[in-house]
């Protein structure tokens, strides 16, 4: 099947987190046959489509229902087209709007303006595609990289955590790759909660 790489993303120990779209729409997370995330250094590369087997993996914990285990994959060409133009011909639902309007609307913020999910409200995915209505602005948060947002008087902080360079603003009207990391139990609080990520922008 053919796939669109659309994302790689930071993640420990010599790992990253590969997203891809296949040319039916469906979105995917990659994991190697290994068990593994692929390694740093993957030929995976973000605005190419290769043919790819993979099976979808038998356990999953929802909203991470993208996971697949990668068997093989050959290079077959870049993407021809703008992003936005290939997955609104996918059918691809795009979130627009504000920061509320990603993942159901269940997304919960912390009074610094982190967004996340808790296991009592759970949207029906773990990544999406997103059109912000206003500028986002680049800032450093505790040694990591934020873009922030005013929404009707509500300041929102997504952190970053692609590979590509981080820009001073992303403008309003950019098309967005939005993702919710792994459950975990977030600077100790009581609960398990899954972060709201940037995964990346797309100028084309």
């Amino acid at each position: 099947m053919n796939v669109l790489i659309v994302s790689k993303t930071r993640m420990h120990h010599g790992q990253c987190c590969v997203g891809g779209l296949t040319l039916e729409g469906k979105s995917i997370r990659l994991i190697m046959n290994n068990g593994n995330y692929p390694p740093e250094n993957t030929d995976l590369s973000p605005g190419f489509i290769y043919n790819m087997k993979f099976t979808s993996k038998s356990k999953i914990d929802p909203p991470h229902i993208e996971d697949v285990i990668v068997q093989s994959y050959d290079l077959v060409e870049p993407l021809q087209v703008r992003m936005l133009d290939f997955i609104r011909n996918m059918g691809v639902p795009v979130w627009e709007g504000s920061p509320e309007e990603l993942f159901d609307g269940k997304l919960q913020w912390t009074d610094n303006g982190s967004g996340y999910i808790n296991k009592a409200d759970i949207p029906t995915q773990s990544v999406g595609f997103w059109i912000p209505n206003q500028t986002l602005r680049k800032n450093i948060y505790y040694k990591k990289t934020r873009y922030s947002c005013n929404s009707n008087d509500t300041w929102y902080n997504i952190p970053y955590i692609g590979y590509d360079d981080a820009v001073k603003i992303i403008p309003a009207g950019t098309l967005i790759r939005v993702s919710l990391a792994r459950w975990w139990d977030q600077m100790g609080t009581t609960e398990l909660r899954c972060p709201l990520q940037l995964s990346g922008w797309y100028d084309r």
